[in-house]
């Protein structure tokens, strides 16, 4: 997308992501992740560095060829012996190239981390990874209430905001073979959104927009324009358990949808089946959670059904509660849950891929 197409669209984000900032942390860059770098990128940076401007910690050649580049790539950032990119100042904890040249030196996989966006016809939903340290941060802030809010200060409209491209091709599917529309879709956000943000346990709150899902999948030309069917069934969307089970192991599903070139991903903890207690304060956490794996999510483009982008919400906290009961009682609450969601959003966004999700989830 160019610069005068994010000009013209709305940027749409949770109210609990708008004022996002990076808080140099460091995860993304000592993550031992394969950083390409654009072509122009690199010659821009070879060219500064060779003028001995700027001084960095650890030098100037910084550069690896990559065995199998993406497009308009060579070259990723070196790393060192502890998987930390080659570019980062340990002793000032930020990063040389972004502190003495600019954004613009940056890759793009670093401008945009922890963004997750889908890049619409008429606006751009930006969501983040919570395996940021500092956007999973942002889900236990006090404040209860959240909803959808455009022209976030976090992310304005002139932003090279990179993401699944879905401006040229059709809305999402309520059900294999009938679109949802993009008004519906809208509808569908805004009404997700608002049970996520409502009074209920994040359970019950899944289980009513399963309820209204239902109906929605139901919908023929006789009952109207979609959107307005959309509200029409969350306001009848029942509050009772769909499914009253024990947490599902998420693991075949991760596993299954790891890629093939894939390698050296950490091993997953045992399955115990149980939840640690959800106090209120982290109830409200795992709500927003769900709101923000929805907002930006690349699952209703990539699923043929709403069914699915319901067994990825499922899955999504099926995750969390996995991760946060392999350490039930070790350190303090908040402290486990966060470490669990970020657990979670690490292999949900970053190990796996999203079409093989969706694939798998069909």
């Amino acid at each position: 997308m160019d610069r005068e197409g994010a000009k013209r669209r709305v940027v749409r984000a949770l109210s609990f992501h708008a004022d996002y900032r990076c808080q140099n942390t460091g995860v993304c860059c000592s993550s031992g992740w394969e950083i390409a770098i654009e072509t122009p990128i690199e010659l821009l940076l070879k060219q500064r560095l060779r003028t001995g401007t700027p001084a960095l910690p650890n030098g100037a050649d910084g550069f690896a060829l990559m065995t199998d580049p993406p497009a308009n790539c060579t070259s990723a950032f070196r790393l060192d012996d502890s998987g930390t990119c080659w570019f980062r100042d340990k002793e000032r904890g930020d990063c040389a190239l972004h502190r003495t040249l600019g954004q613009k030196s940056l890759a793009s996989a670093c401008r945009q981390f922890p963004r997750v966006a889908v890049l619409e016809p008429a606006q751009v939903s930006v969501s983040l990874s919570h395996y940021c340290p500092t956007a999973a941060g942002l889900l236990f802030r006090e404040a209860t209430e959240f909803g959808l809010v455009e022209d976030p200060p976090a992310f304005p409209s002139d932003w090279p905001i990179e993401g699944l491209e879905a401006s040229g091709g059709y809305s999402p599917l309520l059900r294999p073979g009938v679109l949802l529309g993009f008004d519906g879709l809208r509808a569908f956000e805004n009404s997700s959104v608002a049970v996520l943000s409502g009074t209920s346990g994040v359970r019950t709150a899944l289980d009513q927009i399963e309820s209204a899902v239902h109906r929605i999948r139901g919908w023929t030309p006789a009952q109207g324009l979609v959107p307005a069917f959309v509200a029409s069934s969350f306001r009848q969307a029942s509050t009772d358990p769909i499914h009253r089970r024990a947490v599902t192991d998420p693991r075949p599903l991760l596993l299954a949808s790891i890629p093939k070139e894939a390698a050296n991903l950490p091993p997953l903890p045992a399955f115990t089946g149980s939840v640690p207690e959800i106090r209120p304060d982290i109830d409200i956490a795992l709500r927003r959670y769900l709101a923000a794996r929805l907002i930006g999510g690349w699952i209703l483009f990539q699923a043929d059904d709403l069914a699915t982008v319901i067994a990825y919400l499922r899955v999504c906290l099926d995750s969390v509660f996995f991760f946060a009961s392999a350490h039930e009682g070790a350190g303090a609450a908040v402290d486990r849950w966060r470490e669990a969601i970020r657990a979670a959003d690490l292999w949900l966004l970053h190990h796996c891929d999203p079409e093989l999700i969706a694939a798998n989830l069909r």
